[in-house]
């Protein structure tokens, strides 16, 4: 794969701060905790004249270039503080409230605490599996 690196993607949708299996906490507007998880990161590469659905609007790429769209999972707000978010995600007990979301690389870090480490399992990627295949065809496209 090409490493090349266009400017038609703004470069904070090329980096990630965070790896496969993080499990972070965000803090909702009423104020309780969630535990989201990182399922999947994958670099998609453009070639100049492709284009890709983000928030419903196709974009063409002007030249060959890339970004990071950021698979997670996404918990329920049900902790009253970050320490309990901390000890649900170390034993596992936390309701995911999304299986599944496909985010460009700021949008999936915004918020995002690190709380811990998990592998990801093959069933959490069940929704991945089927929005990707959606992708590939030009069916679905990214938040």
């Amino acid at each position: 794969m090409d490493i090349y690196a266009g400017n038609f993607f703004p470069s904070d949708y090329k980096t990630f701060p965070f790896n496969e299996g993080d499990l972070l906490a965000s803090r909702g507007g009423d104020g309780k905790f969630s535990v989201n998880k990182v399922l999947k990161i994958d670099r998609i590469a453009l070639k100049k004249g492709e284009s890709i659905n983000i928030q419903g609007k196709s974009f063409a790429a002007t030249e060959d270039d890339y970004l990071l769209v950021v698979s997670c999972s996404y918990g329920a707000a049900e902790f009253n503080t970050l320490e309990e978010a901390r000890a649900a995600a170390t034993k596992g007990k936390w309701t995911v409230k999304l299986g599944h979301a496909p985010n460009r690389s700021p949008g999936a870090a915004e918020g995002q605490i690190r709380i811990g480490h998990t592998a990801v399992t093959e069933s959490e990627l069940a929704g991945y599996r089927q929005w990707r295949s959606a992708f590939d065809k030009g069916n679905a496209g990214v938040f």
